[in-house]
């Protein structure tokens, strides 16, 4: 064969593999079968390939500070479709039907970078691109005497608000976690666990092989976010953990922890949220105590979150408590059953039906007591990073309360309960892909 027709092709063949070498160690073993070139020439090309890769930087993720030891990039896509119905009744006892609700919508969307710098050193920021949100942003320090990390993530209050939604065996979080940790407003909600900016600390006490001690503590803003307000309500939380584990086997552990929590009250006397300029004049504190356990292919827990609402104005000091049970079972390595029980009791102070069982706006009113059962399956393709989760909630709220934040400006903390009440039938279906 003419030697300039061989150099030719095996030239071709390089330039091209810089950008598609898959695709052209395809071409060359086709050109080593037509005997074009020879098994030496093939190899040659694509050792020649790859140097010119590693040139171009395409072998190669650059960063911008040549510190950075190693930059990981992790991704959650969460697809959901939700079908919600209900009927109320009011305090006369008129019963009446809510409009139907549906909706299909991207629940979350996060990318999250993390760069770590070498000795124990770490940044990390994660977004939700769904709603437009932080998630984290946080500094880390791993030391002997435990990690120390400055910036804004989720304090210990909930096993299942600290549970990672990705890992979550419901496709929602239950009324009485969203009660105390999803934002405070005029919903009722209290806006006291979840995401703070601070300074966290976590350790861990290794007992002996099946005993460990974890434990840690939070010093943070009391106001939820990342960012300062202009208000003279936001003052400093205090958070507290301590969990006991006994680990048998990875599929026979158990777990006992407790959260302790304080802050100052976030809302004002009508329960929204203070207004810039505003003092707050009480403050919330109690304990989440709770135990996880898991036997085999069993996993049950329970949690109660119980804390005490300072008295605010006209308004009198409340006690709201709240209790969630679940047990799930793997029937196969990708088939789970799950159910779930969970009641809240605001103690008089109320919340909204909509801002409790997530998107269910269709249900009005303001009550003192809800309680839900949720039945769910679970199908995995590859553990949680591919699976899909199906999930009916029956839920209810009694003893209607007034509306709030009146024209004549009369706290509902004050509300007497009346009759009313609602009931929901509550449908969701959730695709997740974590990469």
């Amino acid at each position: 064969m003419n030697s300039t027709l061989k150099s030719m092709l095996i030239a071709a063949a390089a330039i091209t593999s810089v950008s598609a070498f898959a695709q052209d160690k395809a071409t060359l073993d086709l050109l080593v079968k037509k005997g074009l070139i020879t098994a030496e020439e093939r190899a040659k090309t694509l050792d020649e390939a790859a140097k010119a890769r590693t040139a171009s930087g395409l072998n190669k993720v650059f960063v911008k500070e040549d510190a950075t030891k190693r930059l990981t990039f992790a991704g959650r896509v969460q697809t959901q479709y939700e079908s919600i119905g209900a009927t109320t009744t009011n305090n006369a006892g008129t019963e009446a039907k809510s409009v139907d609700f549906s909706n299909a919508f991207m629940r979350r969307l996060y990318l999250g970078f993390k760069a770590d710098m070498g000795e124990g050193i770490s940044g990390e920021i994660v977004y939700n691109f769904a709603d437009d949100t932080l998630d984290k942003a946080i500094f880390t320090s791993e030391t002997g005497y435990g990690n120390f990390i400055l910036g804004y993530q989720k304090v210990q209050w909930g096993l299942e608000e600290n549970t990672s939604s990705s890992k979550l065996l419901t496709v929602e979080r239950s009324a009485s976690n969203r009660f105390w940790s999803e934002s405070a407003g005029t919903n009722g909600r209290l806006g006291f666990g979840a995401r703070h900016t601070g300074l966290h600390y976590a350790n861990k006490y290794v007992v002996d092989a099946a005993q460990t001690l974890e434990y840690g503590a939070s010093v943070a803003n009391a106001l939820q976010g990342e960012t300062q307000v202009a208000s003279t309500a936001n003052d400093i939380g205090v958070f507290a953990n301590l969990v006991y584990t006994y680990k048998i086997s990875d599929t026979n552990k158990h777990s006992i922890g407790l959260n302790y929590g304080t802050q100052r009250d976030q809302r004002d006397n009508v329960g929204t949220n203070l207004a810039a300029g505003a003092a707050s004049t009480a403050s919330i504190s109690g304990y989440n105590p709770y135990i996880k356990s898991q036997f085999d292919k069993l996993i049950v827990q329970a949690e109660f979150i119980s804390t005490t609402n300072e008295a605010r104005g006209s308004a009198v000091e409340r006690k709201p408590e709240g209790f969630t049970a679940l047990a799930a079972y793997k029937f196969t390595d990708q088939v789970e059953g799950v159910i779930r029980y969970s009641q809240l009791d605001t103690d008089g102070q109320g919340a909204s039906f909509g801002d409790l069982y997530r998107d269910a706006k269709n249900v009005g009113g303001f009550y003192n007591k809800f309680d839900s059962v949720y039945v769910g399956v679970n199908y995995y393709f590859v553990d949680h990073n591919a699976k899909i989760m199906f999930g009916y909630e029956k839920a209810k709220a009694s003893q209607l309360l007034g509306a709030i934040g009146n024209a004549a400006g009369t706290s509902i903390l004050n509300g007497t309960a009346g009759a009313g009440k609602a009931d929901a039938d509550i449908f969701r279906l959730q695709a997740q892909v974590l990469f």
